[in-house]
């Protein structure tokens, strides 16, 4: 284990209130009271060595509320967070590759009960995994149904996430398989191809089992598209958006901006680099393979137009990304299994009537969770997003982003 580092000294960047917010109440110290939740939460996770540093975007009512920076961009050299960093955001990621999936829906060129083998040939006559031995080998038999693609959206398509199931990994292993943060020179199809050759968990359609999913969905858009996956996100998303501040491989000139991930330390005093060995992908400009489900790199203020958009019924600024009842897709159940307090869309996770009784969250509010811990989630009914992106794995030890919604939800009443 590397050394632990303990923070002694915390750099905060002034609070930013849009005019808008400052004109919500007469009385503009209650809003500023209020936010000084959010301080106090991030300030003393950073001063207690819970994380490293983190940044906030709100906005309510398409305007900025909230924007902040906390802590260290890097723990060893001391370097002050900043409000436009970059993040490995991971999973969140999904929701851009789903946004997209549907955007070649809306224009025909593809069916969401389309046979991914109709794209990518190796996807046919698929196998169910029965035994894995111990070299590693496995025995099988033949699935019953072929994978479709809106089985592919809503993670049923029996693939699995190495991470996630000690059998499945095996066999990821021993296919050397990338699940996303890669730094060789393997393609996109290269690895999906090798994907294909796995056995299925389940039944196409069975039931739900986070996966690779979105990789294969990623080809998928290079296939019908005829571009690169990160160039047609790139054109079709983060272009129009404004998003010039996501990138799946970053510049060289920025690259200074990107955080630096940390975990606990094995003692639990203090931080340090995360052990997780993936961690230079972002920075790999000769890299030719890119994840749906995992590689995008983004500022809490980017991600924060990519959920106003959904949150506006696919409209940023008078730019229509996508078609409102794609949108509304995308946001209602798909799936016939219980999903507990959220319902399963496309990518994202949407607050039930169960959830919004536990709460803060309510009905309709849906959001957008990454490996490094980030998170960033709307509430339509309330009309604001909001972003918190740390950069720990492992994280979420100390409920970080579970005690911002709570106090995010009472900031919103004041302004």
């Amino acid at each position: 284990m590397k050394g632990a580092l303990t923070i002694t000294t915390v750099f905060v960047l002034s609070v930013f209130f849009t005019p808008s917010c400052i004109q919500k109440k007469s009385n503009q110290s209650i809003s500023v009271n209020r936010a000084n939740l959010i301080d106090s939460l991030l300030n003393n996770a950073v001063k207690n060595n819970e994380i490293p540093g983190a940044v906030v975007y709100i906005s309510r009512k398409d305007m900025e509320v909230f924007y902040k920076a906390y802590g260290f961009r890097n723990l060893e050299n001391r370097t002050p967070m900043q409000k436009n960093d970059i993040f490995r955001i991971a999973s969140m990621t999904k929701g851009l590759t789903a946004v997209a999936v549907l955007q070649l829906y809306e224009r025909g060129l593809i069916s969401l009960d389309d046979k991914i083998s109709k794209y990518i040939p190796e996807f046919k006559n698929p196998q169910i995994l029965v035994t894995v031995l111990p070299d590693s080998s496995f025995t099988s038999k033949p699935a019953k149904s072929e994978i479709t693609i809106r089985q592919l959206l809503t993670h049923t398509s029996g693939i699995g996430y190495g991470f996630q199931d000690e059998r499945y990994n095996s066999l990821v292993i021993k296919n050397k398989i990338s699940e996303g943060f890669e730094d060789d020179s393997r393609t996109s199809l290269e690895n999906i191809q090798r994907i294909a050759k796995l056995p299925l968990l389940c039944e196409p359609g069975e039931k739900y089992i986070y996966s690779l999913s979105y990789d294969v969905l990623g080809v998928l858009i290079e296939k019908v598209s005829g571009m690169r996956f990160d160039n047609y996100i790139k054109k079709y998303i983060l272009d129009p958006l404004g998003m010039a501040d996501s990138y799946f491989i970053i510049p060289e000139k920025e690259q200074y901006r990107l955080v630096t991930p940390y975990q606990p330390t094995e003692n639990g005093i203090g931080l340090e680099r995360t052990s997780y060995p993936d961690t230079a992908y972002p920075c790999i400009k000769t890299r030719q393979y890119f994840s749906g489900g995992a590689d995008l790199c983004s500022t809490a203020e980017d991600y924060g137009k990519f959920i106003r958009m959904i949150k506006n019924k696919g409209i940023y600024n008078n730019i229509r990304i996508l078609g409102e009842r794609f949108i509304e897709m995308m946001l209602t159940k798909q799936t016939a299994f219980d999903d507990g307090s959220s319902d399963q869309g496309f990518a994202a996770w949407v607050t039930n009537a169960k959830g919004a009784a536990e709460g803060p969250m309510t009905v309709g509010s849906f959001g957008f969770g990454g490996f490094w811990d980030t998170y960033g989630w709307a509430d339509p009914k309330g009309d604001f997003v909001a972003v918190l992106l740390l950069q720990m794995y492992p994280g979420n030890k100390y409920l970080i982003h579970e005690k911002f919604k709570v106090i995010t939800y009472r900031v919103m009443d004041d302004l």
